[in-house]
């Protein structure tokens, strides 16, 4: 009997239905995961920048391994979306692009060769979420002082980064180069 009753309930709770998800308007998604992309950025390079005035570039590396994902998902959380950054060649592997990130960083990579600003890459899931894929560009110094080229990392700094990411493959970028994209999914209930 109380083995009916649970086989019951379970099948009562499988049969529910789920509440569909509307696709957000390609734009409104856009829009949204630039002001949560950008939210972030802010929010992390500010704690970088503290971080490297306060105990120099060595010091930052902590900040990337530990409290950057928290800030992200903080940002994510506020705005009821997921997000995350993807690199092709990640300094953390857990953030590795998929097939279809590589796709879109192909086609960032290809419009600024061109000259031209890399348009958003935006799918629609069956689900009913939108991804929207937007480019991260390198676009400050300081961030060489961690990605750059073998000349432009400080060797504690090298040192630290191996301690923590010992499959580091994020260096040898110069300014303006694209290091990676964010991954954000946006949804209405």
């Amino acid at each position: 009997m109380k083995r009916a009753s649970m086989l019951l309930a379970l099948t009562l709770v499988a049969c529910e239905k789920q509440e569909p998800v509307s696709h957000v308007p390609r734009e409104e998604a856009v829009n949204i995961a630039r002001e949560a992309a950008q939210a972030a950025f802010q929010q992390l390079s500010a704690e970088l920048a503290k971080t490297i005035e306060d105990g120099g570039t060595e010091a930052a590396i902590p900040v990337c391994s530990t409290k950057a994902q928290t800030l992200v998902s903080d940002v994510a959380a506020t705005r009821k979306l997921t997000m995350i950054r993807l690199s092709d060649r990640p300094r953390n592997p857990k953030q590795a692009a998929g097939v279809e990130d590589l796709a879109a960083m192909e086609n960032f990579r290809a419009a600024m060769k061109q000259g031209e600003a890399p348009s958003p890459a935006v799918q629609e899931m069956a689900d009913g979420s939108t991804v929207v894929r937007l480019p991260i560009i390198l676009s400050q110094p300081l961030c060489l002082q961690c990605h750059g080229s073998a000349d432009e990392i400080a060797p504690q700094t090298r040192s630290a980064i191996l301690a923590t990411y010992p499959e580091d493959k994020a260096t040898g970028y110069q300014i303006n180069d694209l290091r990676g994209i964010w991954r954000i999914d946006v949804s209405t209930p």
